[in-house]
């Protein structure tokens, strides 16, 4: 079980890095206090200037990141190695491995460690993330597994009411119906029979496994190379056969989302020209608009994606405003956006498709794109007030970004950041990222499947090895909108973190003055691994509050809840899932950690976990309220 006693936490303090400052691979002093007895870590200086504990300069010579095998408890519960990135993949890999069964029970108040808090009750969290991956054969890609979508009811009386359910799409239904594989995957799983089978069918899955919305008192289930997919707030159920997909009454075409820029009714008839719906919407605090956009790839006569933005008030479908920008010369839609009073802001990652193999049958669409590092980084301002022109700046090269937490018009809040007298603040905006810290040459996330062999079994060949996946740090782009010039370093208090999934309070998005960053938290030593823990980030001073789950307990993204009546931006509730590989659940078992975003080195106020392993997911939301 969740062992929430030997965790630790850590506050460290470090100077925020000069603007010029790309990243600085050093560790960082920390005092570590664990919840049983109080320890300080033994550090000493190494031969090349990095500060490591002695417990991981007598282990890491011998090992590769992950090559623990999970009997070896000496090193995998030693309190002094968290924040190392020490691990077992034999229980990482179950991350992976298909979820057995849906369910649905009740967890007793009395059998939660801790209490839920009160503002959380009656309200209810929502999760999604893959959780099958094979239907006779195995999937080629862990991002081809079928939605599993999950709901946490809080109720009155402190007990939780918990469900599980796949995401039952018309694909979904249909290979459910036959047992085995119809549909093509984004990341390379084919249909059953080989090329032939596969040749000209360019058609893929909604997998419908990436977020969960829940905007005008409805829920859907979101991919973004698909259509939302409703799901009933209570059951989890999808609609009746058909009507599974919400197309935003119109806004969102049915059909694959390729456009040879013939008319309409022409690429509808051979089920192209489609559009696929963001799977990750931003609501902007201040106007209370859900922020989404929806998206086509051009392919002929010239390259370009066109993004359609919408503005939803709060209890409707239809926008109050529309805009549609191209993005030239783009040929893969951006990941996430950044939404400010002014603009939203995309970065758009140097990617190039290679259509053959996808139309021949030979790879997945996913397969087909190709990286290009050498090329900068281009930024996409997109003026919110519907007349003004976009603007395109050039970045650094070797950048891919992925996770946006938020943007805002002017500088950073940072202090040491300064500006020329003869430069305005409103020149200038600022978006922050977590992107890869190198970005290589080749096949797209075609290094996530492959791997060596390791000295123990392992639960599933899909579990990504993070010895060849680059690490996640959160950047900070500053854009000088005047010069044309973007600035990019590690956030202050970044510069050696592997971080993922990071977000703000949700009332200070797009807003200056937002101050901290909760994520995700594998290690301190700056490379890639599976997140352990978790971390909250100050902008201003560069101070990071640190909780670890432990070595064997793997978490998932927090979403992050304002407190009713909160009076300062960090008054908020944490939520994350997690899965913890104990000697009493070698396989896992999985659960929701509970944090107060004041006091996250504290570690969880709830604990509250389930009678088995989820696989391991990706998004979510809350809602205090379901009619």
């Amino acid at each position: 079980m969740t062992n929430v006693a030997s965790s630790r936490a850590s506050t460290t303090n470090i100077a925020s890095p000069s603007p010029s400052s790309r990243r600085v691979r050093t560790t960082p002093s920390i005092l570590c206090a664990s919840s049983k007895t109080d320890a300080t870590s033994t550090i000493q200086e190494g031969k090349e200037g990095e500060i490591e504990s002695v417990t991981t300069r007598k282990i890491e010579t011998r090992r590769r990141r992950g090559n623990y095998a999970p009997t070896e408890l000496d090193v995998l519960n030693d309190p002094s190695t968290f924040g190392e990135c020490i691990y077992s993949h034999a229980d990482w890999s179950h991350a992976y491995a298909s979820t057995r069964k849906e369910s649905e029970y009740t967890i007793a108040a009395e059998n939660i460690v801790g209490e839920i808090p009160k503002e959380l009750r009656e309200g209810i969290l929502y999760r999604v993330g893959p959780g099958k991956f094979e239907r006779e054969t195995q999937y080629k890609h862990m991002l081809d597994g079928d939605g599993l979508a999950l709901r946490f009811e809080f109720n009155k009386d402190g007990s939780v009411q918990f469900l599980s359910k796949f995401v039952r799409t018309k694909e979904f239904k249909e290979e459910e119906a036959r047992g085995k594989i119809q549909y093509r995957g984004t990341f390379g799983t084919m249909r059953e029979g080989g090329i032939l089978n596969n040749f000209g069918d360019i058609r893929t899955k909604n997998l419908a496994n990436t977020n969960i919305l829940h905007w005008n008192d409805r829920v859907f289930a979101l991919y973004e190379a698909g259509r939302p997919v409703e799901l009933d707030g209570k059951t989890l159920n999808t609609s009746e056969a058909g009507k599974e997909e919400f197309d935003f009454d119109g806004l969102v075409p049915e059909g694959q989302v390729l456009s040879f820029g013939l008319p309409r009714e022409v690429e509808s008839s051979i089920g192209l020209g489609g559009k696929a719906f963001t799977a990750h919407p931003h609501v902007d605090p201040t106007k209370d608009v859900l922020c989404a956009w929806c998206w086509r790839s051009f392919v002929y006569p010239d390259k370009a994606v066109e993004i359609s933005f919408h503005e939803f008030p709060r209890n409707s479908f239809v926008p109050e405003k529309t805009i549609v920008a191209r993005l030239e010369g783009c040929e893969a839609a951006p990941h996430d956006f950044g939404v400010t009073p002014k603009y939203y802001v995309m970065a758009v990652n140097n990617l190039t498709i290679d259509p053959l193999p996808y139309i021949a049958g030979l790879k997945g669409a996913g397969e087909c794109l190709v990286s290009q590092p050498d090329l900068p980084l281009k930024f996409h301002l997109i003026p919110r007030d519907g007349f003004s022109s976009p603007i395109v700046i050039e970045g650094p090269s070797k950048a891919f970004e992925i996770h946006t937490p938020f943007a805002h018009d002017g500088i950073p809040i940072d202090d040491r950041f300064v500006i020329p007298s003869s430069e305005a603040n409103d020149e200038f905006v600022t978006l922050y990222s977590a992107g890869w810290d190198d970005f290589k040459e080749g096949t797209f996330l075609g290094e996530w499947g492959a791997s060596q062999e390791w000295d123990f079994p392992i639960a599933s060949s899909l579990t990504p090895d993070f010895n060849n996946i680059d690490s996640t740090v959160l950047w900070r782009y500053v854009v000088n909108i005047t010069k044309k010039t973007i600035e990019r370093t590690a956030a202050p208090g970044c510069e050696n973190l592997c971080i993922d999934h990071p977000h703000v309070n949700p009332l200070y998005e797009g807003k200056r003055e937002c101050r901290f960053v909760y994520a995700s938290l594998s290690n301190f030593r700056g490379v890639s691994g599976p997140p352990l823990g978790y971390v909250k980030i100050d902008l201003k001073t560069g101070e990071r509050k640190v909780w670890w789950a432990g070595n064997r307990t793997f978490c998932e993204e927090i979403v992050v809840v304002p407190k009713e009546n909160g009076k300062n931006e960090d008054d908020v509730w944490l939520l994350g899932m997690f899965s913890s590989h104990q000697d009493d659940f070698p396989d896992g078992q999985s659960g929701l950690f509970v944090l107060d975003g004041a006091k996250v080195e504290n570690g969880p106020v709830a604990t509250i976990k389930l009678n088995e392993r989820i696989s391991h997911g990706l998004h979510g939301t809350f809602t205090r309220s379901l009619k």
